[in-house]
């Protein structure tokens, strides 16, 4: 089975192509060159660009729910401005292609607002997801199945198992590797496991529930072994559960 983010990536690679062609055909038909070709190709090119960008956009929304356990703290503000560039783009593409309709239907044929509002708008914000994307994927692996964040994970769990190895206890092992110089558990969980972006920890967590949500995202177990997490979970109970333990007592 495809990956999510291989769905969204072919999804979008047909918006990114068909994107600037129609800008280059708004740009032949300005300069009245061409001939009869770049009209009937206009409503084609406009149609893959529309299909591309609503399929990135349904793909996009899932690969999106899944960074949300691959990005660490602030570092999912990136999921959220490609999202809304995405959105941006359906926008100017959708009002270029009604505007066109109108336009040609009504047998006024203009090029220049669309080349200029619609066009460079469109290719702007290509640009922009384009970027931030790459971002997302070569330094924060988003879309690489059990990928996470790879660089800290590797080197928060090599960390966190020298210090197992050399005597260091568990609890203690478990607490360097839970901060943000660790594992980085802390810059989703907060310093103390009281919940912040990520929910509460403190207290304690059950190995399932955190393959559940980690497996395929930041801690795989070919990185996070479970040896690690019984560290960070020895750490873990020792913190106190807070208002979850006045609720049950």
């Amino acid at each position: 089975m495809p990956h999510l983010s291989e769905l969204h990536g072919a999804a979008t690679h047909l918006a990114v192509v068909a994107v600037p062609v129609y800008l280059l055909i708004l740009l032949v038909r300005r300069t009245g060159r061409g001939g009869d070709a770049p009209a009937a190709a206009e409503p084609w090119i406009l149609g893959a660009a529309l299909a591309g960008i609503g399929l990135a956009g349904i793909t996009g929304l899932l690969v999106w729910g899944q960074s949300k356990t691959m990005l660490r703290g602030t570092s999912g503000r990136l999921g959220t401005v490609h999202f809304w560039l995405g959105i941006a783009l359906a926008v100017v593409v959708a009002a270029v292609a009604a505007w066109r309709w109108r336009r040609v239907a009504g047998d006024r044929h203009t090029h220049g607002l669309e080349l200029v509002t619609g066009g460079v708008l469109a290719l702007a914000a290509v640009l922009a997801q384009g970027y931030i994307g790459g971002r997302m994927t070569y330094e924060h692996a988003v879309g690489i199945d059990s990928g996470g964040q790879l660089a800290q994970t590797a080197h928060g769990a090599s960390q966190l198992e020298v210090a197992l190895a050399t005597g260091t206890s568990p609890v203690q092992a478990g607490r360097q590797a839970f901060s943000t110089q660790g594992l980085g558990c802390a810059s989703c969980h907060g310093d103390l496991a009281q919940g912040a972006r990520g929910p509460r920890l403190a207290g304690g967590v059950e190995l399932e529930e955190f393959r559940g949500v980690h497996a395929h995202g930041l801690f795989p177990p070919a990185a996070v072994s479970d040896r690690d997490f019984a560290a960070i979970n020895a750490y873990l109970k020792t913190l106190s559960r807070g208002k979850r333990d006045r609720d049950e007592g």
